[in-house]
């Protein structure tokens, strides 16, 4: 039964028929063996779908609970741990690695020691993957076998020089997590993260043999085929990558990550945190949060995390502005999940936002009473009524967003709302007529120009 929203909203409806047609036709065209996606808004599946086969030999069929390693998605559970420590007080960000891993002391010559949040930003300077080669030979070394690699693998620059993916950096979150907490990696989050969220079908540790587990498939070959490929753990990489899970189960990890009310699982400012910018490149477009990656598509700002193992690529994605998120799953590589998760967003958003935009408000008659111009030193501004708001419109810059009045219980008194701002207010002053005179936006002042009809004050 489609979602009351898509049977309300025929124009929805139609664009996501456009998208199942579109993902039918790329499959085909891709030779792809499988794919799951789920589309999320306000925390519940609007809409989702598996295609094509989870076993290509014994042609079952992908569905929403099929699991798929979803790889470095991993990294933003590991995030959301190590958020949970700072929460309860435990660590900080920047504390040194050393401090909370007794099993690591390197640091770059002359530069400070690397930090927790340099690991979550990926601006600590240490490698990207393990001392062997672990993704072609598909063999992860064990914890043990790691660290003591580690002693010879230094940084190869000092930290927060640069962004450089390190799955060796998010490993040794997950040695953070254990120590710090007294639990393995894998039962923290177990107990922390996946128990209260009621993921069960999710699995830190995933089964070789687990039926629900979709086979994971190399890119085509020359005669077009693909192969399987093997089942293997990431063991002392576990933190970085080892997650299995399902559409229905990442739906409800989705809705936890859109909610910005309290949680017992993270607080809102540190689920905020998280898909803020830390790390922002020099083209101002992409950069990285505590966990998550972030771009903007369009106007919008994307963020959550690409996955990628071998068979497996994955992409988990959210749109926090619009209440929205876009999850794939695939079980082959060379699928390019950005290109179904990006088609995805222009298809569906728009018509999302139109078929959610709320009636505007009434305006409040008083509110005219404020309209007109004002000027003082610095600029010309303007006080108008527009899409149910009092907003104020920079005359000497109609490019720069307007800033919102948004009413308070005191007479005359707005909060503002603008870029850069921090909840503070503004105040129309008036006369002993009651004739409005001058606008004060935080402790400034500007004074009002007399409209058609008013005396000069």
């Amino acid at each position: 039964m489609p979602h009351a929203l898509l049977l309300e909203n025929p124009d929805l409806a139609a664009v996501i028929d456009i998208y199942d047609s579109w993902i039918r036709f790329k499959m085909h065209h891709n030779k792809q063996p499988g794919l799951a996606v789920g589309l999320v808004y306000a925390g519940e599946l609007i809409w989702g779908r598996g295609f094509g086969c989870a076993d290509i030999a014994t042609k079952s069929a992908v569905t929403l609970d099929t699991r798929f390693r979803i790889a470095s998605i991993t990294k933003t559970f590991t995030a959301v741990g190590i958020l949970q420590l700072r929460d309860a007080g435990k660590l900080n960000l920047d504390d040194p690695v050393s401090r909370r891993l007794d099993s690591y002391s390197l640091r770059y010559p002359g530069a400070p020691e690397i930090t927790i949040r340099n690991l979550l930003t990926h601006t600590s300077g240490l490698p990207r993957d393990s001392h062997n080669p672990m993704w072609t030979d598909c063999d992860a070394p064990a914890w043990e076998e790691f660290i003591d690699a580690m002693k010879s693998r230094p940084p190869t620059r000092a930290p927060n020089h640069k962004f450089a993916y390190s799955n060796v950096g998010y490993s040794l979150l997950g040695g953070v997590i254990a120590q710090v907490s007294g639990q393995s990696w894998a039962a923290y989050l177990q107990r922390k993260i996946l128990d209260p969220l009621g993921m069960s079908a999710t699995y830190p540790l995933p089964q070789r043999d687990d039926p629900m587990l979709a086979k994971g498939y190399s890119q085509l070959d020359d005669q077009h085929q693909r192969s399987p490929l093997p089942f293997f753990l990431m063991n002392g990489f576990e933190a970085s990558a080892n997650f299995a899970s399902s559409i229905n189960d990442l739906v409800k990890y989705a809705a936890f990550h859109l909610d910005d009310a309290d949680d017992a699982v993270l607080s809102r400012h540190s689920r905020r945190d998280m898909h803020r910018i830390h790390w922002l490149e020099p083209c101002w477009k992409e950069g990285y949060g505590l966990g998550s990656m972030i771009y903007k598509l369009g106007d919008w700002t994307i963020s959550g995390h690409a996955g990628g193992y071998p068979g497996y690529l994955t992409g988990f994605t959210l749109c926090r502005e619009h209440n929205f998120g876009l999850i794939l799953l695939t079980n082959a590589l060379g699928s390019n999940p950005p290109e179904y998760i990006n088609q995805g967003y222009k298809l569906v958003l728009p018509e999302l936002i139109k078929a959610t935009n709320q009636p505007k408000p009434a305006v409040d008659p008083a509110w005219r009473q404020y309209e007109g111009e004002y000027f003082h030193e610095w600029g010309n501004e303007k006080v108008i009524i527009r899409g149910g708001q009092l907003q104020i419109v920079a005359l000497d810059d109609l490019d720069y967003p307007p800033v919102i009045l948004e009413p308070t219980d005191a007479e005359h008194e707005f909060v503002i709302q603008a870029p850069g701002q921090s909840n503070e207010t503004a105040r129309f002053e008036q006369d002993e007529s009651g004739q409005v005179t001058r606008l004060w936006l935080r402790n400034e002042y500007a004074h009002r120009k007399p409209q058609s009809g008013e005396e000069a004050p």
